[in-house]
């Protein structure tokens, strides 16, 4: 199916634009992908697409061929792009196995996409979220996320939920600039133990509770200034991981 729309007013150009509000996307379970490189991405979970050209109709079978100037309306970029789409949540999974990622309360979108993007990287295919981490469809996530978002299974999950992972064999490691923290450096990452890496708060770090449940509790060693962004102390220990 493909249909032209030209008017900014239309009722479904309306809904859209809707969806840039996280809340109205957590409702209708459906979010906003822009350009062609994450669209292809995903395509299995796609619903339809706004272009400016027409695509392949067997690859894209439910499309708008739309004017630039509605694009501009959708789009969250500085510039456009040439094709935005809706897609449709993706299921969480239960069954899981390896290494996780929990992120307790990220709340930069940049930091958070880039997390995704890393773990995918060093082969982390599960990463927990806490409720207050930025939302996981939000447009600066999935943009610096680079489609990651498609690869990855990310859960909701509290730090109760750690702890019953505890239990059944996860060792937690997290991070705290304390002197009474390991080195990164000291600390060994054993190749066939499966780990939970706990991150936090970008101003704040990881919670109380998030220390207490901890096995071992980590720092980079660094001079000239006190602390990382997140998302590169986050790169550097999801190195050691899977350079174990």
């Amino acid at each position: 199916m493909i249909l032209e729309i030209k008017s900014r007013d239309n009722a479904l150009i309306k809904y859209v634009n809707k969806l840039k509000d996280n809340s109205f996307s957590k409702e209708e379970k459906k979010f906003i992908i822009e350009g062609m490189h994450l669209i292809e991405m995903a395509k299995a979970h796609l619903e339809y697409v706004l272009t400016l050209r027409k695509l392949d109709e067997k690859e894209y079978p439910n499309q708008y061929v739309v004017t630039k100037e509605i694009l501009e309306k959708l789009s969250s970029n500085k510039s456009a792009s040439s094709v935005i789409g809706v897609a449709h949540f993706i299921d969480e999974n239960n069954d899981y196995d390896g290494n996780i990622l929990y992120l307790e309360d990220v709340q930069d979108p940049g930091n958070v996409g880039t997390l995704f993007r890393t773990a995918l990287a060093f082969n982390i295919k599960n990463v927990f979220v806490s409720e207050k981490t930025a939302f996981k469809y939000n447009q600066k996530v999935i943009q610096s996320s680079q489609g990651s978002i498609f690869d990855l299974n990310i859960k909701t999950v509290s730090i109760n939920d750690l702890v019953f992972l505890k239990k059944k064999g996860y060792r937690i490691v997290t991070t705290s600039l304390s002197e009474e923290s390991i080195y990164l450096k000291d600390f060994k990452f054993e190749k066939n133990q499966k780990y939970i890496l706990i991150l936090g708060n970008e101003g704040q770090g990881v919670s109380k509770e998030a220390l207490k449940c901890a096995d071992s509790i980590v720092k980079i060693k660094m001079e000239n200034i006190d602390s990382l962004n997140v998302a590169i102390a986050g790169g550097i220990i999801l190195n050691s991981i899977y350079n174990s």
